[in-house]
């Protein structure tokens, strides 16, 4: 009996969730759909499997990671930034770009660091015209 109600508790559930009698409403924003290394769950994607970009600090050299990778053969590219806050903004330091034709694309650069303060890795890519962006968490020199 326990069981049952278990389940009949879950199926209302989903079925209110599918109806959206959460009184939650989404929209569809234009341009590039940004993921933070924050969000706890990824959008499917038009063109994309997998995006993820993220860095490692090691005395004072910034080592700075970004890959994607497609549903299939198609034209790939990446601009891969570092930044640092400076206030209430996001300040580039350094800056590099990638484009290949087919299923994956990983970059891997370094940086040495001059300024102390808090930076992220933000990448930007383009899988055959899906715009998306990732952000890394942020990390303190």
């Amino acid at each position: 009996m326990k069981r049952k109600l278990q389940m009949a508790l879950v199926l209302a559930f989903a079925c209110c969730m599918a109806t959206g009698a959460s009184g939650v409403s989404y929209a569809a924003a234009p341009g590039v759909r940004e993921i933070h290394a924050e969000d706890k769950v990824q959008p499917r994607y038009i063109n994309t499997i997998n995006i993820a970009a993220d860095m490692n600090l090691k005395g004072s050299t910034a080592y700075c990671y970004s890959s994607v990778t497609a549903k299939r053969v198609c034209h790939i590219s990446v601009n891969m930034e570092l930044q640092r806050k400076d206030g209430d903004s996001w300040k580039m330091k350094a800056s590099w770009r990638d484009s290949v034709d087919g299923i994956t694309l990983s970059m891997s650069k370094s940086f040495g660091l001059t300024e102390r303060g808090t930076y992220r890795v933000k990448a930007y890519f383009n899988v055959a015209g899906e715009e998306l962006s990732y952000t890394s968490v942020k990390y303190t020199y």
